[in-house]
């Protein structure tokens, strides 16, 4: 009986699978979920100019105010028990990443979509986290809750779930229930998926038909250059994710004739078991381009407290130091 219900409940989930909805395809459900409370991203970030001669396409740009090559930035993801999200942002003088070469900090005690504003000047900071929050601990809801903060006519899963699909489902947890405890229950509960009344039963198979998510005709099946990919069209917000291992291949947002855009690129097991892009070329809403690599990834548990000596830490290097404000518009 078990074994049926389980089978039941798998058959209705698969419509999952066949119509994607844009916050499980941000899900990076290649990788094995994420059971610890602290994570932590490096990146080295390039400023880069387009240049067709050289094969990958860019060159450096050393055209700003410090005249670097490279900048690197450590971001810091921290879980509370009650499922607060702490972020923390550092920028680091030296791909050490050693707590003496930091430069800037940035700290919020509770990040949430709603963290950085939904306007021209701060959307590529909201986009960009959205994605590496995507990568980093799998899952798709900040993008989708930031984008609908920007007027984009995404839901969430939780908005777009079939409701009478799930009510059916419970009643029908509920029944098994009953059964597997008295065998001549059988005789006296109804099958709520399988009602004596033909019209009711008409109803139910209906139902059960249905997806398990509301399809919006926001993802779509398309190919690029003779591979199939999801295709997503959202308005001012496009993107493309791989068909066979959902990896993120390009998001782009239009704004006022401009337009900001990622591109994922060369994805790698980057420690062991999770997978990311080797490289985000991220051009700004500018004009400026960037190349982002991504270089260590780690999840682990800590405590609280050694979240805040980490910052105090920080304030103890930065303390009578001149601050570093130059940061790509995408960073925090």
């Amino acid at each position: 009986m078990i074994k049926t219900a389980l089978f039941s409940l798998l058959i209705s989930f698969s419509a999952i699978a066949n119509v994607p909805t844009v916050e499980s395809l941000f899900r990076h459900g290649s990788n094995p979920d994420v059971t610890a409370n602290g994570s932590s991203l490096n990146l080295k970030v390039e400023k880069v100019l387009l240049n067709l001669e050289k094969p990958e396409g860019l060159m450096h740009d050393v055209s700003g105010k410090n005249n670097r090559i490279s900048d690197y930035f450590k971001v810091f993801f921290t879980k509370t028990p009650n499922d607060v999200l702490k972020v923390a942002q550092a920028r680091y003088a030296k791909g050490d990443f050693s707590i003496t070469s930091v430069e800037h900090k940035v700290y919020y005690s509770n990040f949430t979509s709603y963290s950085i504003k939904a306007n021209l000047e701060s959307l590529e900071k909201g986009i960009f986290f959205g994605l590496i929050h995507s990568l980093v601990l799998n899952d798709g809801s900040f993008l989708v809750s930031y984008l609908k903060s920007l007027g984009v006519p995404v839901k969430l899963n939780k908005e777009l779930i079939n409701q009478e699909k799930i009510q059916y489902l419970n009643e029908y947890k509920k029944y098994l229930g009953v059964i597997s405890k008295d065998r001549n229950a059988k005789k006296t509960e109804e099958n709520p998926l399988r009602p004596n009344d033909s019209t009711a039963r008409e109803k139910v198979e209906k139902i059960m038909n249905e997806s398990m998510y509301i399809d919006t005709n926001q993802v779509k099946l398309a190919r690029d250059e003779g591979d199939m990919i999801w295709a997503i069209d959202a308005g001012a917000f496009q993107a493309t994710v791989s068909y066979k291992n959902r990896y993120v291949q390009k998001v782009t947002y239009k704004s006022e004739g401009r337009e900001f855009e990622i591109h994922c690129k060369d994805y790698w097991t980057v420690n062991g078991t999770h997978l990311l892009p080797r490289f985000l070329v991220v051009k700004a809403l500018n004009g400026e381009s960037y190349r982002v690599e991504l270089t260590n990834l780690r999840h682990y548990n800590e405590k609280e407290e050694d979240m805040l000596k980490r910052l105090k830490a920080w304030d103890e290097v930065l303390r009578g130091k001149e601050s570093i404000d130059l940061r790509p518009p995408f960073l925090l």
